[in-house]
């Protein structure tokens, strides 16, 4: 059973949100905003200038958040806010057309799994690949991230992976056969997996964008003996690019 919620605990961080939307707030401000009386939003900011999370400006000017309250965030990277915003919508597609969906952030010279939807769809062979590194130039997902992003990271990255040793990386050293790839990926507007012997599925990749970056890249899982890509492409592209619009919305309603 849970337990019932500490309400001075959510009306602190209430008052710490309301804070955040300016650089000072006056208590009358924060009155109005959080509904809280006056004399209980002293109180709670009396506790936080304790904590070294707040500042008191002046009587007439108010208050301001404090350096500490940057702690708060430390372990959320901005990677984590495009998984909670894409995850509703991935559930949906899978709810609605049973393939597993997948979202991905790159890290360093890969792309890493986020999160997933194989649990709930009737369809999925593959692994658990939460949290593991896929390659950026045979993932669905590392090729849609490399397609979309800027042209200065996808150089960057490119030369990141033509100095790897590892095998999946040499593709990165022809060139020419990168920039077709690339080329046909962004005309396509997604990418698909490269073949792998003795794997079933095939995924259909697209960027979740934010602005000009690419915020994360979302695939979805499908059997090669099932469909060809261009039946996929047919069901799934446009369903998969309004989620992405979605999220991306989504993305800008929490900045």
């Amino acid at each position: 059973m849970a337990s019932e919620p500490v309400q001075p605990v959510l009306r602190a961080l209430q008052i710490l949100e309301a804070l955040n939307q300016e650089t000072v707030t006056t208590l009358e401000k924060l009155h109005e905003r959080t509904a809280l009386p006056k004399p209980t939003l002293v109180r709670l900011l009396d506790t936080l200038i304790d904590g070294g999370y707040v500042r008191r400006i002046s009587r007439t000017a108010g208050y301001a958040l404090a350096e500490r309250v940057l702690r708060l965030s430390n372990g959320f990277r901005y990677a984590d806010r495009v998984v909670d915003a894409a995850r509703p919508f991935m559930h949906a597609l899978t709810a609605e057309h049973k393939w597993p969906v997948a979202i991905a952030t790159f890290e360093n010279n890969a792309m890493i799994v986020r999160a997933g939807t194989r649990h709930k769809s009737p369809f999925s062979t593959d692994p658990n690949y939460l949290n593991t590194k896929l390659p950026m130039l045979v993932s669905a997902l590392g090729r849609a991230y490399l397609a979309f992003c800027p042209d200065d990271e996808r150089e960057t990255i490119l030369a990141m992976l033509r100095m790897s040793s590892a095998r999946v990386n040499a593709t990165a050293r022809d060139e020419k056969a990168v920039a077709r790839l690339l080329s046909g990926i962004r005309k396509n507007g997604y990418a698909s997996t490269a073949p792998v012997p003795g794997d079933p599925s095939m995924g259909l990749a697209i960027p979740i964008m934010r602005g000009a970056d690419v915020a994360a890249a979302m695939t979805m899982r499908y059997f090669g003996s099932a469909m060809t890509e261009e039946e996929a492409v047919r069901r799934y592209l446009a369903p998969m690019r309004a989620a992405a619009l979605a999220i991306s919305a989504s993305l800008e309603g929490r900045e």
